[in-house]
């Protein structure tokens, strides 16, 4: 098993990495570059779209909106507060609330107008850079997926839970260029913004729970 020093080396690593990736994002969207890579990814969004595609698209969206995540979160919050796994709790607030706060401030630093015309749902009203579904949803998934798969280690499909939920917040990403209320770049700066935000919670939370090799188990098991 790895030891502490060598999987906070990782988050730091992981949360630099993306970090790059975003700063990158944003100099090409500050200098004018981004108009091919989104034009190509509408082209090609709207060449394979479908009946069946829009259906699942419009299902896994809805999947990383407020309507959906913030009754969730609630509810996460609720028990873990009962359960006394308050660090858990307040991580769960931290994770959608600190997202939440950068993304409107980011719109509303950049302004950037919606692709309009394109749209199989309704446009937002708020402003397109970053995406926030892109920005918002994937860490908080990807936070409650590491805890699960620490509570369960010994079960078979604790190995499967983290890859595939990276793959649905990919998909929720994507989600957004396909439905058109957003462009390419709009959805990598969001996503590289929430996984960099991903590793520092993972950082963070490990630290805030002290020096420990493995996570302890809020879920009571029948012996």
């Amino acid at each position: 098993m790895m030891n502490q020093t060598t999987r906070k080396n990782g988050y730091v690593r992981g949360a630099l990495t993306f970090a790059v990736l975003a700063t990158i994002m944003f100099a090409l969207y500050v200098a004018g570059k981004v108009a091919g890579m989104d034009q190509a990814a509408i082209a090609f969004a709207e060449s394979i779209r479908s009946d069946a595609g829009t259906a699942f698209f419009r299902f896994v969206t809805n999947l990383g909106g407020g309507m959906f995540l913030v009754p969730v979160a609630v509810i996460m919050f609720v028990v873990l507060y009962i359960k006394k796994y308050r660090v858990e709790a307040m991580f769960v607030l931290i994770s959608l609330g600190a997202s939440e706060i950068a993304n409107e401030l980011l719109k509303l630093f950049f302004g950037r107008p919606r692709p309009s015309g394109i749209n199989l749902i309704e446009l937002p009203e708020s402003f397109s850079f970053p995406s926030g579904h892109a920005m918002i949803g994937p860490a908080f998934y990807c936070m409650v997926a590491w805890w699960i798969t620490q509570w369960f280690a010994e079960k078979r499909w604790s190995s499967l839970l983290q890859p595939a939920v990276f793959i649905f917040v990919a998909l929720l990403a994507l989600s957004r260029v396909y439905l058109g209320v957003h462009y390419l770049s709009d959805v990598l700066t969001g996503f590289f913004l929430s996984m960099c935000w991903y590793y520092l919670l993972r950082l963070g939370y490990e630290g805030w729970m002290g020096r420990r090799s493995t996570v302890v188990d809020p879920i009571p098991h029948s012996r």
